[in-house]
């Protein structure tokens, strides 16, 4: 019979919130009004995404979130 080892997941928590950083989710709803995800993003590279938008007339399109995560950065084409 095998004992399953005793894991503290609490260190494990507290050391990825050290490394979580605030990002910006930004979603995207399209022409039927389906929400599609653009991407994970620092605020500096949200505001630009949110200014170009805006020169597209497709500010309206968009909503934010703002989430504490350690994920990279999306690359946004």
């Amino acid at each position: 019979m095998q004992s399953t080892p005793n894991i503290d997941y609490q260190k494990q928590i507290e050391e990825a919130s050290k490394k979580a950083k605030l990002k910006k989710v930004l979603y995207l709803y399209d022409e039927l009004g389906y929400k599609r995800l653009l991407g994970i993003f620092d605020k500096k590279t949200a505001a630009q995404i949110k200014k170009q938008l805006r020169s597209q007339k497709l500010i309206d399109r968009l909503s934010e979130f703002e989430i504490k995560t350690t994920e990279p950065d999306s690359r946004f084409i």
